[in-house]
């Protein structure tokens, strides 16, 4: 078995159809300046600290949220969507995210308190000129550092997902069976800095998950399933497999689950695009594949 997997993944290099690298960012890749920045000790760099904080997480929200609803609705309003809400960031996390990720975002949770006084900071620094103190500037990275992780482990992954479809679907190479699946997905993923090892992690039951992300203290668990069968069949197996994802989820306390179905038919609705389930902590992507 072993060899017949290696052997059809040989086949995909050899005529250049090499599995891409998922392109995901940790929020320590991201904050690396501000990082450096902050360990100078210099007390003149702080300010600069703030900005360049608050700048990354405007910057990635730009690049991941608006990327998502462009694949999922018409773009003229897309470019509306941006137009309109260019000099209101607060609108572009508590509206745009909901509609991109389905998912809410809380504006009672202490992430939000944090980030409207972290705003707070940046705005009088950008405005007044306002001194930053050593504690203001760790708070700043601190929180921003938390919205990255929180956003990395929804926006870009789903990014992701999309990604992973198309260059499955679009390659129209049978895929044999669930391991040769697996592989697919570990490969895409395991050479980003986000990936890591799920080999210690217990989920119950003698499981263990097919691969781990990490953006931060938040931790995605991906799993993946081979379906046959006709429609019907793959929407039952699609419903069992989200509610043991979501059992992986609690279980391990993970902050979401993801799940990739590769399909031998197309995908029936809602899931011909990548579609968040369990009030927000399940993604499901699923992936027609020749059999």
């Amino acid at each position: 078995m072993t060899r017949y997997i290696l052997g059809w993944c040989d086949a995909m290099i050899d005529n250049d159809m090499r599995v891409p690298v998922a392109d995901l960012h940790t929020p320590d890749e991201l904050l690396a300046t501000a990082v450096c920045l902050l360990s100078s000790g210099d007390p003149h760099v702080r300010r600069a600290v703030v900005l360049e904080a608050i700048t990354a997480l405007e910057a990635f929200v730009h690049r991941t949220v608006f990327s998502i609803l462009n694949r999922t609705i018409d773009p003229l309003l897309v470019k509306w969507l941006d137009e309109k809400t260019r000099m209101d960031f607060d609108s572009r996390l508590s509206v745009l995210i909901p509609v991109a990720l389905g998912q809410p975002v809380d504006k009672s949770s202490h992430l939000w308190a944090e980030y409207k006084k972290a705003k707070e900071i940046r705005n009088k620094v950008t405005h007044s000129g306002k001194r930053v103190s050593s504690d203001e500037a760790q708070f700043v990275l601190g929180t921003v550092h938390k919205w990255l992780a929180y956003l990395g482990s929804t926006a870009e992954v789903s990014l992701a997902l999309y990604e992973l479809k198309k260059f499955v679907e679009s390659a129209k190479r049978p895929i044999p069976n669930e391991a040769a699946a697996v592989n697919i997905v570990r490969d895409y993923f395991i050479r980003t800095q986000a990936a890591i090892t799920a080999q210690e992690q217990d989920l119950g039951r003698h499981q263990r998950a097919d691969l781990v992300l990490a953006f931060g203290a938040n931790r995605v668990v991906i799993e993946v399933k081979m379906v046959r069968g006709g429609r019907y069949n793959v929407l039952a197996r699609i419903g069992i497999a989200i509610q043991q994802v979501a059992g992986y989820v609690q279980q391990a306390q993970f902050t979401r689950g993801v799940l990739v179905i590769f399909s031998t038919v197309e995908p029936p609705e809602p899931y011909s695009t990548v579609h968040t389930v369990e009030n927000g902590l399940v993604s499901v992507v699923v992936i027609k594949v020749h059999s």
